[in-house]
């Protein structure tokens, strides 16, 4: 019924919009009119825009759509790191049956699933379940309700209905009640390896899907790395992320090296001092939301206090290095840094930072670069309010 009135008010609904964002930055907004692998094109204001999926980071439904209020309680994780909110799970044969949130139904083999979640994840079992699910099992699990715990039996998984789970336990085939049922494992043996994924679709719904191959025709269709083929119009998606291996964000790498000099005595002699300013990923150095102007927060970047340098090794083959530079606003207008970036031995950026400039844009060529140095050094008055912000930094294929 739910399935049935959703297809009668899509149908009659306008398309959706959706803006992509490009590796430039640059947004386009528009109704989606061709999407495949390798090219996206959106109906825009200014009429159809062509976009290359390889330079494409991601789709977003705006605005976005309504999400369901309350979480349904099974989950279902594919091999390939799908991540499924289901009303129903079966099995007959070795090939599962996966009722989605929506009423739509899949299938593929037991070898693509990962784990199911039958019940709710309580507080006082959720981190027990997460260990057991994500810990690779030398054979299947069915994981057992027990008032405030959860235990498991190693056996083989086999048919499951909406009543039973049957499970074999050494030779001996036993009915378990899905009343007592928490979870089931899958203990998948070292195969071949899994179609690269091309993009993940996050669902109104809450699924998370890895995508392999999609294409466009009245209805999104793709295909999980896992095998699962899946439908779904447009307007019950929320994102398409095309973003992995493109970006990657210095805030999520390890620096190889990081030092600290203060303006008066020595790092080896103010240890206190060298840990209060220490570099700040996603945050600021106090430990705030990133924001230069005070009005646009940030959710990724880097905050340095001068003198400090930082030295990343790039972590594959990148083009572009692209932040957002300055004093932090918490402390403005203080505050006036000298930003030097090295790209290998070569300086690429050199500036002054200083609390009454505006958020200062740094675009680099770092084709063939293995490793960039930032530098906060000392500007002109002494250290005082030297909190540098670097938003948004990272690197770009």
């Amino acid at each position: 019924m739910i399935h049935l009135l959703l297809t009668v008010v899509l149908a009659a609904a306008a398309p959706p919009q959706f803006e992509a964002k490009t590796l430039g930055g640059e947004p386009i907004t528009g109704a989606i009119v061709k999407l495949d692998a390798q090219q996206l094109t959106l109906d825009t204001s200014d009429g159809p825009v062509p976009l290359d999926c390889k330079k494409l980071m991601t789709l977003v439904q705006k605005p976005a759509p309504d999400m369901p209020e309350d979480e349904l309680p099974m989950r279902v994780e594919l091999v390939d790191g799908s991540s499924l909110a289901a009303k129903q799970y079966t099995v007959t044969g070795g090939k599962a049956r996966i009722t989605l949130a929506e009423d739509r139904v899949i299938e593929l083999p037991t070898t693509g699933v990962a784990s199911v979640r039958v019940m709710e994840s309580s507080d006082d079992v959720a981190a027990e379940w997460l260990q057991i699910a994500d810990t690779p099992p030398d054979a299947d699990l069915l994981v057992i309700r027990k008032e405030k715990a959860i235990d498991y039996h190693k056996g083989v998984l086999a048919d499951v209905d909406e009543q039973t789970v049957k499970f074999n336990l050494d030779g001996e085939i036993l009915p378990v009640k899905r009343s007592k049922v928490y979870g089931l494992v899958y203990c998948h043996p070292q195969g071949d390896a899994l179609p690269e994924a091309i993009c993940r679709i996050t669902g109104a719904t809450g699924s998370q899907w890895s995508v392999s191959s999609l294409a466009l025709s009245g209805e999104l269709a793709w295909t999980t790395p896992a095998g699962a083929k899946v439908t779904s119009p447009l307007l019950l998606l929320s994102k398409i992320d095309f973003s992995s291996g493109k970006v990657v964000y210095l805030s999520d790498l390890e620096p190889d090296s990081s030092e600290f000099t203060p303006y008066f005595g020595s790092a080896d002699d103010l240890p206190v001092l060298t840990k209060f300013y220490a570099p700040r990923n996603d945050k600021n150095l106090e430990s705030a939301p990133l924001s230069i102007d005070g009005q646009k927060t940030y959710d990724k970047g880097l905050s340095l206090h001068s003198r400090t340098q930082l030295v990343y090794r790039l972590p594959g083959r990148f083009s572009r290095f692209k932040a957002v530079a300055g004093i932090d606003a918490g402390v403005r207008p203080l505050g006036h840094v000298r930003l030097v970036i090295h790209g290998d031995d070569k300086v690429l950026f050199e500036a002054d930072v200083t609390g009454s400039d505006p958020p200062k844009p740094i675009d680099l060529d770092v084709t063939g670069v293995r490793r960039i140095a930032i530098l906060a050094d000392f500007g002109e008055k002494l250290d005082v309010g030297d909190h540098l912000d670097l938003c948004e930094a990272r690197i770009l294929k």
